[in-house]
């Protein structure tokens, strides 16, 4: 995996109208859902108009045809993306580039009740969002690791973390991953966690925030402003955390006060929470990449040049 580093230099406020970003809806936005309430993205000429993604499919269709030029997703999806290895085929010369660090993933593997360890998922279900890309790949090194090879699960894409987790308390999966608060939720719902991400992965680029090159040479002030402001609600998150918490419950139907302050204490976390400075951890890129290549057979014979931008 090549690297290049860029940066802009600062440019004045202006007023630039309307920016479409697409996500996929889960407790990792608290820092975008306080920019746009507390009017950070407003302070600097900005209106978001936020998607929230249904896929990974869908988000990248989008992404590829530019109608949603900022994206937070998986790292492994923007790496497919560069290799050219997507679920949508890119037309030309891939040109993604990550410009903020978002998080390790917040991945936990969650069965339904009453299945109490990995070796109960033999044979059941699996859900994942894409079963070629995005944490799909973490899923697989999980039970891997418990010795059960990709080639013996059985894997259904079902679609975003709020969708699998319908799935997993309606019995449509055994199990999947989830992210934070998702897991604290169906724990509540008499659902297990079974294994997390950071007990294997050391390092491992969960979220990042991507857009195209050539979006970012056009809308350099845009994309400066956009991650000031982003960062900016990520500090009020740390200063504000009973607001904070106020906030994850305001967004995700049927977290109550107290999973609410145990999302915000995981989210936060000093070592495995919310990148504080938005840097890509490179080793955590590096697990990606090598996941990729352990698990896709595609993945070995593409290399995969990454761009990351610092124009904050």
């Amino acid at each position: 995996m090549t690297w290049l580093c860029t940066s802009r230099p600062s440019e004045p406020m202006t007023d630039w109208g309307h920016l479409p970003v697409c996500v996929f809806d889960g407790g990792w936005n608290l820092p975008l859902w306080a920019a746009i309430e507390q009017g950070f993205f407003e302070q600097r000429g900005l209106a978001i108009d936020l998607t929230l993604t249904p896929s990974s499919r869908a988000m990248m269709q989008g992404f590829a045809e530019g109608r949603y030029p900022l994206i937070l997703v998986s790292a492994d999806n923007v790496v497919a993306f560069q290799q050219n290895l997507a679920e949508v085929p890119v037309d030309g010369e891939p040109d993604a580039v990550i410009v903020l660090g978002g998080d390790a993933g917040f991945l936990s593997l969650v069965a339904g009740p009453g299945l109490l360890t990995l070796d109960d998922l033999r044979g059941r279900v699996l859900a994942v969002d894409a079963p070629d890309t995005g944490f799909a790949l973490v899923l697989y090194e999980l039970l891997g690791r418990a010795g059960q090879p990709r080639s013996s699960l059985r894997i259904e894409s079902q679609g975003s973390t709020e969708q699998r987790y319908q799935s997993l308390l309606a019995g449509r999966c055994a199990a999947t991953l989830l992210r934070t608060p998702y897991e604290l939720l169906a724990a509540q719902q008499g659902c297990r966690v079974l294994a997390r991400s950071a007990d294997v992965l050391a390092h491992y680029q969960g979220t990042v925030g991507a857009t195209r090159q050539a979006w970012a040479e056009q809308h350099p002030r845009e994309l400066k402003a956009f991650l000031q402001a982003y960062r900016q609600g990520l500090a009020w998150c740390r200063r504000q955390p009973a607001a904070a918490c106020a906030l994850l419950q305001a967004h995700v139907p049927g977290l109550d006060p107290a999973l609410a302050r145990a999302a915000y204490g995981l989210l936060l976390d000093p070592v495995h929470g919310l990148s504080a400075d938005l840097a890509v951890d490179r080793q955590g890129m590096q697990a990606v990449a090598a996941l990729r290549q352990r698990y896709l057979p595609a993945a070995r014979e593409r290399q995969a040049r990454m761009t990351y931008r610092a124009d904050w």
